[in-house]
């Protein structure tokens, strides 16, 4: 049988081993369960790219997708929904202003450090929008006496982009879908409204995965000094956020 190294904390190595856990048993359940979970995303992820998938018909599916999203991101899909016009499709312009919006994400926060002006990138997205809810088709349409869900209207790229952000939060071994993985995967689609926007800001793939990636050690950094999960945690965790330039600085990005 192959054999994989576990590498752990020195605390949490001797605290395994004076639990007497059995450790191969244990490991095996977690990756199983990993490889399914990652395995169940993917064929999310090609669902989501297939013109003729209608997730408003597969409530199952599209629960257990909108589950993995934070709450900030459904708030900026809310959002971008406003912004759309009443009548017309959510593009992926949209789903840009519906981040922007929402304010308080990491994504936000990001742009902020890298010295991007959101008003104007706002601004840009607002008009690119126009062209794009008549240039791409929407997804299938839902039955007229069917409720509005989050995935009603939404144009191709735009439920390609939330399939791309999916995939870049796999990439990045995370475990939910957030505003910053959108972002991404606004960016991986050029020829979309919101990615012409974010790559004529002069923003690319790899720079914002550097950015998450600080972010994200940072916020691990936080919890280990603030075991308490408070206010003050958070505050912390947004006080290092903060000095993310100077971190992206010495990456050279």
């Amino acid at each position: 049988m192959p054999k994989i190294n576990v590498y752990l904390p020195d605390d949490l190595a001797a605290a395994v081993k004076a639990a007497d856990l059995p450790v191969s048993a244990i490991c095996q359940k977690a990756l199983t369960e990993a490889v399914e979970a990652v395995g169940t995303a993917r064929k999310a992820i090609a669902a989501l790219r297939n013109p003729a998938f209608d997730p408003d018909s597969r409530p199952a599916f599209a629960e257990r997708l909108t589950t993995r999203m934070t709450p900030k991101l459904r708030r900026s899909l809310d959002l971008a929904r406003e912004a759309a016009p009443a009548a017309g499709p959510v593009t992926s312009a949209h789903l840009l202003i519906g981040v922007l919006d929402e304010r308080e994400n990491l994504a936000v926060r990001l742009l902020d450090t890298l010295d991007i002006d959101r008003d104007s990138l706002r601004d840009a997205a607002g008009t690119v929008s126009v062209d794009e809810q008549t240039a791409t088709s929407a997804a299938p349409a839902a039955p007229q006496d069917a409720p509005v869900s989050l995935w009603s209207g939404l144009t191709i790229p735009a439920r390609v982009a939330i399939g791309a952000g999916l995939e870049a939060s796999i990439d990045l071994g995370h475990n939910y879908l957030g505003c910053e993985h959108l972002l991404l995967g606004l960016l991986a689609d050029s020829d979309s409204g919101a990615g012409t926007v974010l790559h004529e800001a002069a923003l690319d793939t790899a720079t914002i995965q550097r950015a998450i990636t600080a972010a994200t050690a940072g916020f691990v950094h936080a919890r280990q000094d603030t075991p308490a999960a408070d206010s003050s945690g958070l505050k912390q965790v947004l006080q290092r956020l903060d000095s993310i330039e100077q971190r992206l600085s010495a990456l050279e990005v």
